[in-house]
């Protein structure tokens, strides 16, 4: 009876140890909506001078097949000089974020070089933006409110 109560003992003190690392290193799957996402982050952001992309802009722009993912919305500004913008991918599997994560990564290089030596404000924009995998969501937003954004983000996950 006492192996038992001390085996049992330690099994929960396993357990307990095996939970908290899967909240420290593992990234847990939303089962957010990506619509419901979308809603809550742009809901608090300033849209004006901005427009939602199509799925063939997405591919224009980031390489992405908006198809291979479970969703994928992108908010582009409507003038050449700002650079603002909003990606949200909801992806079918974990293994994609790397993926969209460097598309965006390589995205925001590209507009720090198109906008290098005369695009103070938009360097500063792109700089400061924000790029956020979490579980099956990835989130790239280039925005003055950038981390405000992110905090919505992440509340609605």
């Amino acid at each position: 009876m006492i192996k038992a109560i001390e085996g049992l003992k330690y099994a929960c003190i396993l357990a307990v140890f095996v939970f908290i690392g899967s909240m420290l290193y593992g990234e847990t799957s939303s089962r957010a909506v990506i619509d419901d996402v979308e809603t809550a982050v742009t809901s608090e952001m300033d849209l004006s001078g901005m427009e939602k992309a199509s799925n063939r802009m997405i591919k224009r722009l980031y390489g992405l097949n908006a198809n291979d993912y479970e969703g994928a919305v992108l908010y582009i500004s409507t003038f050449n000089m700002d650079v603002e913008e909003l990606l949200i991918v909801k992806l079918k599997d974990k293994s994609q974020g790397e993926a969209v994560k460097a598309v965006a990564e390589q995205r925001k290089e590209t507009q720090l070089t198109n906008f290098d030596g005369y695009g103070v404000e938009q360097c500063k924009l792109l700089n400061d933006s924000v790029l956020d995998v979490r579980g099956n969501y990835v989130l790239f937003v280039v925005s003055p409110n950038a981390k405000e954004a992110e905090d919505i983000f992440l509340d609605s996950l």
